[in-house]
């Protein structure tokens, strides 16, 4: 579980004050310091809002799997790699595993 909190802040981190930078630097024509503190809020807010989605989507494989061990009694790390073998891995569309 660890694991999911540490990929979660690391990517929230990462990401947001990068994408506040490029959206001051590509969206808003003047410097961040002449901004008036509402246009800056919302700079922030959607800097936030757009991390929060890159986290989602960072931390969902980890989700599922602690999600996984915990549904399932008794179920071991090597249970999920028998479990991902199931699932019909599409070749050349996203990386697989296996």
């Amino acid at each position: 579980m660890l694991i999911v909190f540490i990929a979660d802040t690391m990517m929230k981190f990462a990401s947001f004050e990068t994408i506040v930078e490029m959206i001051y630097k590509y969206s808003i024509p003047k410097p961040k310091d002449q901004c008036s503190k509402s246009l800056q809020l919302g700079v922030s807010f959607a800097g936030g809002y757009v991390a929060g989605v890159l986290c989602a989507i960072v931390s969902h494989p980890a989700d599922n799997l602690v999600s996984f061990l915990n549904n399932s009694k008794g179920a071991t790390v090597g249970d999920v790699s028998t479990f991902f073998k199931c699932i019909p891995w599409k070749k050349n569309i996203f990386w697989s595993p296996f």
